[in-house]
């Protein structure tokens, strides 16, 4: 007999038409835990681009070194971004990250095709609770 589920409404779930992405109340976001983030293209699979790829590739170490975060991996899609990280030490929380990276690989991304966005809105991100769960995201 299959398990009833608990149904939550929509909006409670949903980030479309808001600035900020669902955040797990009362956590430090700037502390140092293992995060793994999504983050998707506005439409189509812009990422198939060689130049756009590389740039994206870039600043995802380059945005985690100048903001002191523990770059674990990360994987580009044809229409999304995965990225592996902790903010460490650094006292940075997510949020400075993604619009730093975004607002960076935005520009570059307008100046190349004179579209307007290249990121829907925030990101997804799953805080990993133990070490085996960061180690399974990286395979």
């Amino acid at each position: 007999m299959p398990r009833p589920t608990k149904k939550f409404p929509l909006r409670n779930l949903s980030t479309y038409g808001q600035s900020h992405a669902v955040r797990l109340p009362d956590f430090d976001y700037s502390g140092d835990a293992d995060i793994h983030l999504t983050i998707c293209a506005e439409e189509g699979a812009p990422f198939r681009d060689d130049g756009l790829a590389a740039i994206v590739c870039e600043n995802v170490e380059f945005y985690s070194r100048k903001l002191g975060y523990r770059l674990y991996g990360f994987t580009l899609m044809p229409d999304h971004l995965h990225v592996l990280f902790s903010p460490a030490d650094s006292g940075r929380p997510l949020k400075d990250w993604l619009r730093d990276f975004k607002s960076f690989t935005t520009n570059r991304f307008q100046k190349q095709t004179g579209k307007r966005r290249l990121w829907q809105e925030s990101g997804h991100d799953h805080v990993c609770r133990t070490a085996e769960t960061a180690e399974k995201v990286l395979i």
